[in-house]
């Protein structure tokens, strides 16, 4: 037996210990390398589609002023506890967030104060025109949520590290806390103001932030189609029938068929089935959710692009596979 194939054979077939998918697939590409005597290849990753920054799309919120005689006026219906949340230190400096939930309980307890009947009929109409000021705007500060919060910002952004190969945690709770930012969007719609001040924002976010789902899993589609792209451009001078005529390498391909069940069934096209299954589940989360703003089109090349790219380059992969194992007796069954 050739020297390079018993060390081939003797190294664990677990795989990669901290189980990282493009770990594993970079794992696999070497152990092709290695066994096809080919050189493997290695290109930078190509440049995400930059998202605008938060400075160039924040919207302002008009600056509405209430008398302070009028604010107490005002404690009848609890507008001027709200007032005064707003007026203090830490009121002035609301993030994207936290200013999107005042205007929400705002309007909710606003729309409560109109339905009561008025002595003062001028504060009435103070307080409807500030009603239907706040209407106009609020569009504007859930879009300022939306395009310049730091946590939604980080997951859009996507982080410098990969989805485990196998199932993650976090996937229930990220895809309930997407849908409730997209049931408060609708809420607002519907100028339900009552449903949507009660939906904790906050908690929402805080979910995202922990597992980091999304963040991760745009990583991972970008550097597994790019992966797999290399993998294939490797793969590119070994043609099938070369390994099998004129006389086949029975060894070369008894380690090829172990390398195929061991690390491309097992682990390479279980990552992608797996990362297929979150992008499927998530990404029309997110795509309604950023619908008509202008993080949309670059959101749709790192989620729904980077996907498509993985597909095709995995197809192309799993092709290079049958074409050898219709060359050669391999036995290669692929799992679904």
């Amino acid at each position: 037996m050739k020297v390079w194939l018993l060390a081939l054979l003797l190294i664990n077939l677990i795989g990669c210990s901290d189980n990282n998918g493009d770990k594993a697939l970079q794992d696999y590409q070497q152990r092709l390398a290695r066994v096809l005597q080919s050189e493997t290849v290695n290109l930078p990753l190509p440049a995400a589609p930059p998202l605008a920054e938060p400075r160039d799309i924040k919207q302002p919120l008009p600056d509405l002023r209430i008398d302070l005689t009028d604010t107490l006026a005002t404690r009848r219906c609890g507008l001027d506890t709200l007032i005064g949340e707003r007026n203090s230190s830490l009121g002035r400096v609301y993030s994207a967030s936290k200013q999107l939930s005042y205007e929400l309980r705002f309007l909710n307890q606003l729309q409560q104060c109109l339905n009561l009947s008025w002595d003062n009929t001028a504060l009435q109409q103070q307080l409807q025109q500030v009603y239907q000021q706040k209407q106009l705007s609020i569009t504007n500060a859930f879009n300022n949520m939306l395009l310049t919060d730091d946590t939604l910002r980080k997951e859009l952004l996507g982080v410098r590290n990969s989805l485990a190969v196998t199932e993650i945690a976090g996937l229930s709770e990220t895809w309930q806390a997407l849908r409730a930012l997209n049931q408060l969007q609708q809420f607002i719609v519907e100028q339900n103001w009552q449903a949507a001040s009660q939906v904790d924002i906050e908690q929402q976010l805080q979910q995202l932030y922990r597992y980091n789902v999304l963040g991760r899993l745009q990583h991972s589609l970008r550097i597994s189609a790019h992966q797999l792209a290399q993998l294939n451009q490797q793969l590119a001078g070994v043609t099938p029938v070369s390994l099998c005529q004129p006389q086949p390498d029975k060894q070369q391909l008894d380690i090829l068929a172990n390398i195929f069940a061991k690390y491309f069934i097992a682990q390479v096209q279980q990552y992608t089935v797996n990362l297929e299954k979150y992008q499927q589940q998530l990404w029309p989360l997110l795509e309604e959710l950023y619908r008509d703003t202008p993080l949309q089109p670059a959101l749709q090349q790192r989620f729904a692009g980077n996907y498509q790219l993985m597909r095709t380059e995995l197809g192309q992969h799993v092709s290079w596979w049958q074409q050898l194992n219709r060359q050669c007796p391999l036995q290669l069954t692929r799992q679904h």
